[in-house]
């Protein structure tokens, strides 16, 4: 088999092998997962060539799984490394979705992580695991000792600056100054996964950058924004809030200005000149459908 390089061309290959007993939606695939039917039954795949695949389906009875290990073991050059269900709750219901995970970059610490309730941010609870390297999960339980010490090591989004080599000055960047730098640092990751997706540039590990894209992020909340604390193994989630005050900028600055306002705007601006009457008009807190909340889930 040739190598998969990216999702959707998982998605091709699923297609062109199952026919119409495959169903999925190649804008998806496109994304960074392969969702779909299969025999009639619900599935998603996310896939990263080299690393890792992850098969979740929706019922308990599913044959999904059954049926396309041999051809993820192929994708993969390995077997799976763990099979478990995620229990949680949507909407008063309990659902359940057998999961089943290869890894070949990372697969201990993998394992460590689901064992360990660290694999997923919304923390469901794992059942039926079941393990593929011929090993216990309590070979895999954190003792007290190293979960202490595994906290006290760790690197948590919105406090680790990740790339940032001058936090002091981000520090004391102003609220404008700020939103320009997220700006350009949200761009860039996403410029750069884009490329990437597309074999357009080499595969670039973007941790550092977005440490620190989240550290600034969190920042904003200097100015007024309402974030959730930094937790570790979290990511930090944008809000209500957070989202009315990017907007607010984003919005004047890249669709209302024309591009002689953003040119006689930066002139200004360079020159230490009034920028006044460039500036959004109003309060970004307007754009709050329900007003701040205290309390973000």
């Amino acid at each position: 088999m040739k190598r998969i390089k990216d999702s959707y061309e998982l998605y091709e290959y699923l297609d062109k092998k199952y026919g119409s007993r495959f169903n999925a939606d190649p804008l998806v695939a496109m994304t960074g997962a392969v969702q779909g039917t299969f025999d009639g039954e619900l599935f998603s795949i996310t896939y990263l060539a080299n690393n890792y695949l992850l098969l979740t389906v929706f019922d308990r009875d599913s044959k999904i799984a059954s049926i396309l290990t041999n051809d993820f073991n192929e994708v993969m050059g390995n077997q799976p490394i763990i099979s478990y269900e995620m229990n949680h709750k949507d909407k008063g219901q309990d659902i359940v979705k057998p999961t089943i995970e290869w890894d070949v970059a990372a697969p201990e610490e993998r394992i460590k992580e689901i064992i360990n309730g660290r694999a997923f941010p919304d923390k469901p609870e794992i059942t039926n695991i079941k393990l593929y390297n011929g090993k216990n999960v309590e070979d895999y339980l954190e003792t007290k000792e190293e979960a202490d010490e595994r906290v006290k090591n760790a690197r948590i989004y919105g406090i680790d600056p990740g790339s940032i080599k001058d936090v002091e000055a981000v520090k004391n960047l102003s609220e404008l100054d700020l939103f320009f730098q997220i700006s350009s640092l949200g761009h860039h990751i996403w410029r750069c996964r884009h490329e990437m997706y597309h074999g357009r540039i080499p595969q670039i590990d973007l941790t550092e950058e977005q440490y620190a894209l989240e550290y600034m992020v969190y920042l904003t909340t200097k100015f007024g924004v309402e974030l959730n604390e930094p937790e570790i193994d979290q990511h930090i989630k944008a809000s209500e809030s957070y989202n009315a005050w990017y907007s607010f900028y984003n919005e004047h600055f890249n669709k209302k200005l024309t591009q002689e306002e953003w040119n006689e705007f930066v002139r200004v601006r360079e020159s230490g000149g009034d920028i006044t009457p460039y500036l959004p008009q109003g309060d970004w807190r307007d754009l709050l459908v329900s007003g701040p909340k205290k309390e973000l889930k």
